[in-house]
């Protein structure tokens, strides 16, 4: 019995310090990043795919480990555009994007080249004077 309780009090206090070093001060580092990136937005039932310019956004912190923050608001962003303005209805839309321009350039020439190879499909660009991404806050 009493060594059940050494036991229970050292697994406490295991866990005390554990969730105190865990809890610890972790500042992130703020880094000002540049990522370009590109949307396309597809329907199944479609022959139009539509795909947007190539552009760029200047943030704090926005890639994380190889991932781009609140990736999935930025499709989002492009998906209303084509529903509420350009009304094309039931779009997925998927993100593209690097941080190395050069990198996206060589991504964005093969899908829209895949798409255009596809003579049933009709590819359209919205550029940047109509849709802009705007930088969201994924904190």
């Amino acid at each position: 019995m009493m060594k059940l309780k050494h036991l229970w009090v050292v697994l406490l206090a295991m866990c005390l310090c554990h969730t105190a070093y865990a809890k610890g001060d972790k500042k992130q580092k703020v880094e000002k990043q540049t990522v370009y990136m590109f949307a396309v937005g597809a329907a199944f039932g479609d022959t139009i795919v539509s795909f947007t310019d190539i552009q760029m956004i200047e943030g704090e912190n926005i890639v994380n480990k190889g991932f781009l923050k609140a990736r999935n608001m930025y499709s989002y962003q492009f998906k209303n555009y084509l529903e509420n303005v350009e009304n094309f209805p039931h779009r997925t839309c998927a993100i593209y994007f690097s941080q190395k321009k050069a990198k996206l350039e060589k991504k964005y020439a093969k899908l829209k080249a895949r798409y255009e190879a596809d003579k049933e499909l009709a590819t359209r660009t919205v550029d940047s004077g109509k849709f802009q991404f705007q930088l969201f806050d994924a904190e």
